[in-house]
């Protein structure tokens, strides 16, 4: 039953991530169309500022799963309603602090965004941001009920609500955006239906047998609590200092239409990381393994060969948007958002480094030299935040990707191979060597790309499939000849058969 649960959760996760990837393909336009460029910059800042709010979690929800598994498997029942009931307290004071923040923040909505903004636009803003604050303190003493429900390993259940909102949602805003209601009454849809699936997930906590007990915290249970807490909490805020300020720099200096522009690009980015990780998530448990066996070889070579993986998938979509993604955005929201082209670009051509490399951050954990990379971290997140503001002011909302591409390329790139090549022990050396020789049969299906955009030059959606038609099966030939070693094509059999 319990293999079974994970083969199916394992399933619903991929068609989420697949159907969340189309729909947000297909509503971006839509939301375009009927609320404008403007309402949707100023849902994609309300977002972002809603991002820092969420923080105040500090990671205790994956605190709470690790010592809720460990109770149960330890048969410690009593233990797992006590833990239980701490952390409804301790959540509930940080929704508490939320609240006070959330107030802090709308008061002052008008004197960061003012210069920019209409009064109009301030006023929706403020309007989203009350709507989507009410969301995420909710959700605050909400969560332990999904936590509990995932230390149960009910997939099916929670793969399966999280499916069914990603669909449902999206239908309801089209139509009421359809039916000409507003920014304010989409968010308020948005918003109902996370609290509608805060309760069906209190509702099935407790239907499988989850307590909760108000008793005595245990000191030494809770320092240890906040301690391992805090390296999440910490990655989570630099992510978010990374991720998630460029749309609140861009809405100070450049306003809403700016957001719009710099959101269409982000989307990519973000659907690109997703491929990414698609491929890198089915091998990455190996890792841990081979580091305790201490099979040294066997990891660089797993680094390479998941590396290669990634970089077949990933050059594909970064060359085809390279080549096509003008067309591409044209045809999708419309040629006045053609810089969104150069802003993805911008972040995706860097960041791909990173992603065909992620392995080596599991090697890393597995190894406890992950420390080092969250100071890297920490050092190019804020170096990106000085050179955002600095380059928005000169040339715009492409400033805050031009800082993005500039932070990666120092920090991820080279400080990161080195320290890979010097400290970790892998052959970073002979991981580019095989990087390079795949880059040649790409360069060379690139300017049969090239040529295709030469001959084909009306943008439509008939030309454009043509071209990226052609595009792909003439990349896998080149590469099938020219860059898979024997296991890539090994693989390509298995998945035929």
């Amino acid at each position: 039953m319990a293999r079974n649960e994970l083969k199916i959760g394992t399933a619903l996760s991929m068609m989420t991530i697949i159907t969340s990837s189309v729909i947000q393909i297909l509503y971006t336009p839509l939301y375009m169309k009927y609320l404008g460029p403007g309402d949707y910059g100023i849902n994609s800042l309300v977002q972002s500022i809603m991002g820092y709010i969420s923080i105040l979690n500090l990671g205790l929800g994956n605190t709470m799963l690790r010592y809720t598994t460990r109770y149960r498997a330890e048969g410690k029942i009593e233990e797992e309603k006590s833990l239980n009931g701490m952390f409804l307290v301790i959540f509930s004071i940080l929704m508490t602090i939320a609240f006070i923040i959330g107030v802090y923040i709308y008061i002052n909505i008008g004197k960061f965004f003012g210069e920019r903004f209409t009064l109009v636009e301030l006023e929706k803003t403020k309007a989203v941001f009350i709507i989507l604050a009410l969301n995420v303190i909710i959700s605050f003493p909400m969560g332990i009920f999904s936590t509990n429900i995932t230390s149960r390993e009910k997939f099916i259940y929670q793969r399966g609500v999280k499916l069914i909102t990603i669909i449902l949602n999206p239908i309801v805003g089209a139509i009421l955006m359809i039916n000409g209601f507003g920014l304010i009454a989409v968010t308020v849809s948005t918003v109902c239906f996370a609290i509608l699936s805060y309760f069906f997930d209190m509702i099935y906590a407790f239907k499988l047998g989850m307590k909760i007990k108000f008793s005595k915290f245990n000191n030494d249970i809770l320092k240890e609590i906040f301690v391992y807490s805090f390296f999440i909490f910490l990655n989570v805020l630099i992510d978010q200092i990374y991720w998630g300020t460029d749309r609140v720099i861009i809405g100070k200096y450049v306003g809403v239409q700016g957001i719009a522009i710099y959101s269409v690009g982000a989307i990519f980015n973000t659907l690109y990381m997703g491929f990414a990780s698609a491929v890198s998530g089915v091998l990455f448990p190996r890792i841990n393994r081979l580091i305790v066996e201490e099979k040294h070889q066997e990891v660089d070579d797993m680094f390479l060969k998941i590396g290669r993986l990634q970089y077949i998938l990933l050059g594909l979509i970064s060359s085809g948007f390279i080549l096509f993604g003008k067309d591409f955005i044209t045809l999708w929201v419309g040629k006045e958002y053609i810089e969104a082209y150069n802003i993805a670009l911008w972040i995706m051509i860097p960041l791909t480094v990173p992603l065909i490399q992620s392995t080596g951050v599991s090697i890393m954990q597995a190894k406890n030299m992950h420390q080092f990379r969250s100071i890297v971290y920490f050092i190019i997140a804020i170096l990106n935040l000085v050179l955002s503001i600095i380059f928005v002011k000169k040339v715009g909302a492409i400033g805050c990707a031009i800082a993005t591409g500039i932070s990666f390329i120092l920090g991820q790139i080279i400080v990161m191979n080195i320290y890979y090549k010097v400290s970790v022990g892998l052959d970073i050396v002979k991981f580019w060597k095989n990087i390079i020789k795949m880059s040649i049969p790409m360069g060379i299906v690139m300017i049969f790309g090239y040529i295709l955009n030469y001959y084909l030059i009306e943008i439509n959606y008939l030309n454009f499939l043509i071209k990226i038609g052609l595009y792909a099966i003439s990349y896998g030939i080149l590469l099938w000849f020219m860059g898979l070693n024997n296991y890539e094509k090994s693989q390509v059999y298995i998945w035929k058969k």
